[in-house]
């Protein structure tokens, strides 16, 4: 099998792409066929066998953005087994390439992840990939400098999450998380990060007045100040 088959099914079969560590163990992955949400589900097996994966834990992993090192309930052994792409540091991404370069006779698909990217740390980083013989590499992939709102929904949507059956339909469940990376918790979450707070029943919002539908060469369009 070509290598440039094996990134664009790995969601589907349930891997990682290629040589690359665990891009987020929860995120929304958008492709023509919609928004479908990812779960590493050899993470959630691991949690439901110490009786972790409920709501709450689901909660922590959204708002965290597929991230595990803040979540203290989580044992430390596992926070390690699962570390993000982001969260290993691109060095080891070098030198477990470089030791497999000497048996490629053309290249490899190696993508480098940078949290914090810098002018210095990408010089030393290529650098180093240099250093150590790479003949080439892939996507360099950074965090954003901002991030959506986070929400969720609770009513059986598209895209959500379970906390019984870690997600329905291999990959993707019906639900809702985010656009961005990671989805997010319902109201209330942004000063309670270790907790889960439902949404309230809110109201609709009131409508006031009235719409204008006046166009340009209407009578009274010059004056309505609605229009202006």
């Amino acid at each position: 099998m070509r290598n440039s088959n094996c990134p664009t099914i790995a969601n589907i079969v349930g891997v990682s792409a290629s040589i690359e560590p665990t891009y987020q163990n929860l995120f929304v992955k958008s492709n023509l066929s919609g928004e479908f949400t990812v779960v590493n589900q050899y993470l959630v097996r691991d949690l439901k066998a110490l009786n972790l994966w409920d709501e709450v834990m689901v909660g922590d992993i959204k708002y965290f953005d597929g991230s595990l090192a803040r979540i203290d309930r989580i044992p430390a052994n596992l926070r390690a087994l699962y570390a993000t792409a982001f969260e290993v540091d691109p060095t080891w991404l070098i030198e477990a390439g470089a030791r497999r370069q000497k048996w490629i006779d053309q290249t490899q698909s190696l993508n480098l992840y940078l949290h914090g990217a810098s002018g210095k740390k990408l010089d030393e980083t290529y650098k180093l990939a240099w250093l150590r013989g790479l003949k080439t590499t892939y996507y360099l992939r950074s965090m954003g400098a901002t991030a959506a709102e986070k929400s969720t929904g609770r009513s059986g949507e598209l895209n959500a999450v379970s906390a019984h059956g870690g997600g329905s339909g291999g990959n993707s469940a019906g639900g809702g998380m985010a656009s961005g990376t990671g989805g997010g918790v319902s109201g209330g979450m942004g000063g309670n990060p270790g907790g889960y707070v439902a949404s309230p029943n809110l109201a609709e919002a009131e409508i006031v007045g009235r719409a204008c539908t006046l166009r340009p060469g209407d009578p009274g369009f010059e004056e309505c100040e609605a229009c202006q």
